[in-house]
């Protein structure tokens, strides 16, 4: 499985196949531990980390950084509320699915996938590149531009924007949220970042203690991360 954002308790972590039985191809789900920050009122629901453009979920809308918290008429209150209704569903049932997107709710119908145990989990790609842009004070990391090349060998979709991370601190906020070299920042909180300056002045609006929300793209996958400033 490939590294727990910030957000998510690692010892509550859905396995990967128990969740692409779900949605076939949805990495990592677990408990939202900054809930109010997510708009609850309570610490429950289940957040979505990544979500892969060709399986159910993503048809059914389910996007990076939502909270799911019903399923199938059933409140999600933990993961296991969320994995017991799984395996109790058949393969290629509709269910509804209840998440919060932007502190706002939304219902979505999801038709429950396959289970493929064959299927591998993203791990984190290395990027041979050094720092050459904006270190970003107060997170620990190092951002980059991208090129045509950069863009090649790290497989973007098409007109894909963002920010390189280029070096990460070992002891830093982006290193304990999971963010790794080659790792490439589409958006911060919420708003889509065109280059590292862009991410940099987002990044920077965020107070000290505070928590920015991240899209990063990953070994062909959009995932979602949570990441503290100092």
């Amino acid at each position: 499985m490939s590294a727990v954002p910030s957000a998510l308790c690692p010892s509550e972590v859905i396995s990967y196949a128990v969740i692409a039985a779900f949605f076939s191809g949805t990495d990592a789900v677990g408990f939202v531990k900054q809930f109010d920050e997510f708009g609850l009122k309570e610490r429950k629901g289940a957040l979505v980390a990544t979500v892969t453009g060709s399986g159910p979920a993503a048809k059914a809308g389910v996007e990076p950084g939502d909270v799911i918290t019903e399923i199938n008429g059933k409140p999600v209150k933990t993961r296991d509320d969320l994995v017991q209704e799984v395996m109790a569903t058949k393969p290629g049932t509709t269910v509804p699915l209840k998440v919060l997107r932007d502190k706002q709710e939304k219902t979505l119908n999801v038709t429950v996938g396959e289970l493929d145990l064959d299927t591998e989990t993203p791990t984190a790609s290395n990027d041979e590149d050094q720092p050459n842009e904006d270190a970003t004070a107060g997170f620990g990391m190092s951002l980059g531009n991208l090129n045509a090349e950069r863009a090649s060998r790290l497989k973007l979709p098409a007109n894909t924007t963002g920010a390189l991370v280029v070096d990460v601190d070992p002891n830093g906020p982006a290193a304990r949220a999971g963010l790794g070299e080659g790792d490439v920042i589409l958006r911060v909180n919420r708003q889509k970042v065109g280059s590292a300056a862009d991410a940099n002045r987002e990044l920077q609006k965020v107070r000290s203690g505070g928590t920015a929300f991240l899209n990063i793209w990953r070994r062909d996958q959009e995932i979602f991360l949570t990441l503290k400033k100092d």
